[in-house]
């Protein structure tokens, strides 16, 4: 509820920068959840819009993390006659990219690049870091590792470990990949990849990176001193080694630009998805000492944060 309140009270000052809002464009704001990372897109996205010179009203339509929301949500998108919507995280923009296709959308926070090419009207940033990107910080951090484990279900990652055992052979890697395709299978995956990988790259996957599964995966990390890459910080802080992160904030940025592009006479479909330019990064000091890791000085001093 905090945070809901606090992204109103940020588009009630973009509202205030923009008197003329009775001739404004008009912006539905399908936010997925009202986490921190929502938040910060937000101030991002109105922070490049205010300096454009355009005169904006947005309307926030919050999910709050529940599915069964995004049919209400769409019929008032639906009704609202909007020049433009702004989906933040996955969730807003299955709904939207399914439903409307008459509208022009901007989506931001989204997990998948493939999300953002399913409608001509649909454009927007993705939170995916390149797969040569990953695997150059592997190779930064942990230099000493060639293999790299990963456990995925085929039906939601197939095409992308297909892709990244391309990159990773072509980078002097091999990827080691084992297919689960129920919790159940994770534990005897885990353990075909002991003396497989010496390190394991953790792919969001809603079955072999399931939260049920955290405690057993960062275990056989910690035991068998194979550091997990991990997807987020909250891993990190749990035992993963490290993760990649990006700034939400400038994620808000970039869609902002697509935005006033589009509000300017741009149609999405000229506009190519981004993935987020900006890297940040977690590291688990802790966990490095128990590997006996030793990590550069630079990579330390550089870390958004350390545990």
């Amino acid at each position: 509820m905090r945070n809901a309140i606090v992204l109103t009270l940020l588009l009630l000052a973009l509202a205030v920068l923009c008197p003329g809002a009775a001739h404004a464009e008009r912006i539905a704001l399908l936010i997925s959840s009202d986490d921190a990372p929502y938040k910060e897109a937000v101030a991002g996205f109105n922070e490049y819009v205010s300096k454009q010179g355009l005169q904006i009203s947005y309307e926030l339509i919050g999910l709050g993390g529940d599915p069964s929301r995004a049919g209400g949500a769409i019929q008032k998108i639906k009704s609202g006659r909007f020049d433009l919507i702004l989906a933040l995280g996955s969730l807003a923009t299955e709904a939207v990219a399914l439903e409307i296709s008459d509208t022009p959308i901007v989506a931001g926070l989204v997990l998948r690049p493939e999300s953002l090419k399913k409608g001509a009207n649909l454009t927007g940033v993705s939170l995916e870091f390149p797969l040569e990107l990953q695997f150059s910080w592997i190779q930064k951090v942990v230099p000493q590792a060639r293999t790299i484990g990963v456990m995925y279900s085929p039906e939601e990652n197939k095409k992308k470990i297909e892709a990244a055992a391309k990159v990773a052979q072509k980078m002097g890697l091999k990827l080691e990949a084992l297919e689960v395709r129920t919790l159940q299978e994770v534990p005897d995956v885990l353990e075909r990849l002991t003396k497989r990988a010496q390190v394991l790259w953790g792919v969001p996957d809603t079955i072999a990176l399931s939260m049920q599964m955290a405690k057993p995966i960062l275990l056989f990390s910690l035991q068998n001193s194979i550091p997990l890459v991990a997807p987020s910080s909250m891993w990190v802080k749990a035992g993963a080694l490290y993760s990649l992160d990006c700034d939400y904030k400038d994620v808000g940025t970039q869609c902002g630009a697509m935005a006033v592009k589009v509000l300017k006479g741009a149609s999405p479909g000229t506009l190519p998805p981004e993935s987020h330019r900006t890297v940040s990064y977690s590291l688990n000091m802790n966990t490095a000492r128990m590997m006996k890791l030793a990590i550069p000085d630079d990579l330390v001093r550089g870390a958004k944060q350390t545990f």
